[in-house]
């Protein structure tokens, strides 16, 4: 039998790719990396980087204690138990290790980079200095220096097996490379609409509020690799929906803290400065029982518009002048009165009247939590009463969109 022509085949070049190579060769592997995209990286190249991972040497510095085991549980219950605990567990085990690992091959992770994701409470993302970009530089840096092979613009269309269905390697067109092994790293399946419509049908419920930050050649290949070997294919219709007002196809994760979120009767449901992890959750619920998806709109008033300012924690386009633009446009609501504009959204005017003057009546500006009694929002001294017409209101979704992280 002649020898392959490689130990190992990676097909893919983004962070998870790159590091199997990378630890391939390092064991003495003779090593391919394959990439659809003309430039190395895929979706981490366009990403943020952070690492979501226990037990690091940054952590340790910071004086906060953590584990694996403590990272495992919090996970688990973030998601309901309704994602793999083995592979879970697996990921939160090696998190630590491979941080480190990332750290000593050159990613630079700034102290003050340490914070807390979600509705944590330990601080466990690690973000790295450069973003995605950074990592892909060193990562790529040493597959070259490790003299590992890689061939871009190239697709894998097909895993060549032996008459004893073991994979011995991988097909583009009519060029064939066979291997010991091949790892599957082809990312995710964000700009491919069949597959997301088949297997993450609340993504494709978003319609044309959907949208993708990543590389167009996130075409779900790994998917289709594996399927067709017979390979099961688990995790349908899970991921994390944000929370937008369509103002623009860019990332934003959080909402100012002086509007409110109303539903179809014109009733609060949620904390508005909730973490996005939680909050397209709790908009979905709002169709529970319904035989229409759940309209929730944010409602605020001309002393809010008038005074909003960037919120660095959140994109710009919560402000000022942004929101008098879309409401000349028609994207936003404006009318004269609170009845009027609930006849403009088209939700229970009384409702939405008696959600206002109980929201104004408990409102305590700058009292942080204590200061809405109702649902214990973060209040600051920008939050005040919504009483000053004009008032506004802009149809809120939550819709598939936001960057890969290297975790």
């Amino acid at each position: 039998m002649a020898a392959p022509d490689y130990d190992v085949i990676v097909v893919g070049s983004g962070a998870a790719g790159l590091s199997a190579a990378i630890s391939a060769a390092g064991h003495g592997a003779t090593v391919l990396v394959v990439e659809a995209d003309t430039q190395v990286g895929g979706s981490s190249r366009l990403s943020g980087g952070h690492f979501y991972a226990a037990d690091t040497s940054l952590q340790r510095r910071a004086g906060i204690r953590d584990s694996a085991a403590r990272m495992f549980h919090h996970y688990m219950t973030l998601n309901q138990w309704l994602v793999e605990p083995a592979v879970v567990r697996r990921y939160c085990d090696l998190s630590g290790a491979t941080f480190e690992w990332l750290q000593n091959l050159g990613v630079n992770f700034p102290r003050n980079g340490l914070y807390q994701s979600g509705v944590g409470t330990i601080p466990r993302g690690h973000q790295p200095e450069g973003g995605g970009q950074a990592v892909i530089h060193v990562l790529d840096a040493h597959r070259q220096k490790l003299g590992i092979d890689m061939v871009f613009d190239t697709r894998v269309d097909t895993l060549v097996t032996n008459n004893k269905g073991a994979i011995t390697g991988i097909r583009s067109g009519n060029v064939e490379a066979s291997a010991g092994a091949v790892v599957i790293a082809t990312g995710g399946f964000g700009a491919n609409d069949a597959l997301i419509k088949k297997y993450y049908p609340q993504a494709w419920a978003s319609g044309d509020w959907r949208w993708y930050i990543g590389t167009d050649k996130a075409q779900g290949d790994g998917l289709q690799l594996g399927r067709a070997v017979g390979a099961g294919i688990q995790g349908e219709n899970r991921g994390l929906l944000l929370v937008t007002p369509g103002f623009s196809r860019d990332l934003e994760v959080l909402l100012p803290n002086w509007l409110i979120l109303v539903n179809a009767q014109g009733r609060r449901f949620a904390d508005e400065t909730a973490p996005y992890t939680v909050l397209s959750g709790l908009i979905q619920q709002q169709a529970a029982g319904s035989d229409e998806p759940g309209r929730v709109w944010a409602v605020f008033d001309e002393t809010a518009r008038a005074n909003a300012k960037p919120n660095p924690a959140s994109q710009a386009y919560w402000v000022a002048d942004v929101l008098a633009r879309k409401a000349d446009e028609g994207i936003i609501h404006r009318a004269p009165s609170l009845a009027a504009l609930a006849d403009a959204m088209g939700c229970h005017g009384p409702g939405l009247q008696g959600t206002v003057q109980t929201y104004n009546e408990h409102l305590n500006p700058g009292q942080g939590e204590a200061g809405d009694p109702v649902f214990f929002k973060t209040v600051t001294p920008a939050t005040q009463p919504i009483q000053t017409p004009p008032f506004y209101a802009v149809e809120v979704q939550q819709t598939m969109a936001g960057r890969t992280s290297t975790a």
